[in-house]
């Protein structure tokens, strides 16, 4: 199906809140018995998380006109399309992780420590049905409701928040389980800092390789790292060395985006065309 999208400003936010609510209200249609990591618990947030995927790209029909434009077909505003363009993007998430990478190898930390097995559930929800799901809702089915009403740099700036904020019924479960108040919510401001900044460049990533495939990649690759451990590069084995490998990696992320992640490299991409 031949679709474009130009809802407006309002409805184009009320479809995106929309879409995202629905992802997140999910998660919350079985008893709320157990804990979010009981594998119980894992396991019917997978199916939920599943399912809102499956139903995300075909809201879209619903959401657009229809178009004449041979480029303007459900796969493309999706990003299903050239899964090796994930290889740039790629690269500069290591890049901008050589601090912790350099850290882990130090102390010999396995990143994948945390699990029993590759099979364990929880490596499934974050390394594998979490990427896949919430790049394809977020990325994949927000990003055609937003960019032709915001523009490139908006979409790039705002789309995030959307992502961010459906991250916070997690302090909501801490706050019931009787957690203070002021743990809960620096928890909550820390963590919706990193996933809008984690939006962000995912959502350049989607818009300049027009594929949702390195949003995927990168947001596994995140998930396995985590948020890096400042307060230990004091405790490191090298702490030095380990700082320099930080800033490295921070300037060559800031001074390499700009020059691998473009249009020009990227002319297949469906919003490099509008933009």
């Amino acid at each position: 199906m031949l679709l474009y999208f130009d809802l407006g400003l309002l409805p184009a936010i009320a479809s995106a809140l929309g879409i995202a609510l629905m992802f997140v209200l999910s998660m919350y249609i079985w008893p709320q018995t157990f804990d979010r990591n009981h594998p119980t618990c894992v396991k019917q947030r997978i199916v939920s998380a599943l399912l809102v995927t499956l139903i995300s790209p075909l809201s879209l029909t619903l959401l657009g006109s229809l178009s004449s434009n041979p480029d303007h077909n459900l796969l493309s505003w999706t990003g299903f399309r050239d899964p090796l363009s994930a290889i740039i993007p790629l690269t500069l998430t290591l890049i901008l992780f050589l601090g912790p990478l350099f850290q882990c190898y130090t102390i010999g930390e396995n990143i994948l420590a945390d699990y029993d097995s590759f099979a364990d559930i929880l490596l499934i929800r974050n390394l594998v049905v979490a990427p896949i799901t919430e790049e394809i809702v977020f990325r994949g089915c927000l990003t055609p409701v937003l960019f032709n009403t915001l523009g490139w740099t908006k979409t790039v700036l705002l789309q995030p928040l959307f992502f961010g904020v459906a991250h916070l019924h997690h302090g909501c479960q801490r706050l019931i389980k009787g957690e203070p108040v002021s743990n809960v919510l620096a928890t909550i401001l820390l963590q919706t800092a990193f996933t809008s900044l984690f939006g962000a460049y995912s959502t350049l990533v989607f818009l300049t390789t027009g594929s949702v495939f390195g949003p995927i990649i990168c947001h596994a690759f995140c998930n396995s790292m985590g948020f890096p451990s400042f307060d230990t590069i004091p405790d490191s084995p090298r702490p030095v060395l380990t700082t320099i490998f930080y800033i490295v990696g921070l300037v060559g992320f800031v001074t390499l985006t700009p020059l691998l992640l473009n249009c020009g490299r990227f002319s297949g991409s469906l919003y490099c065309t509008m933009g």
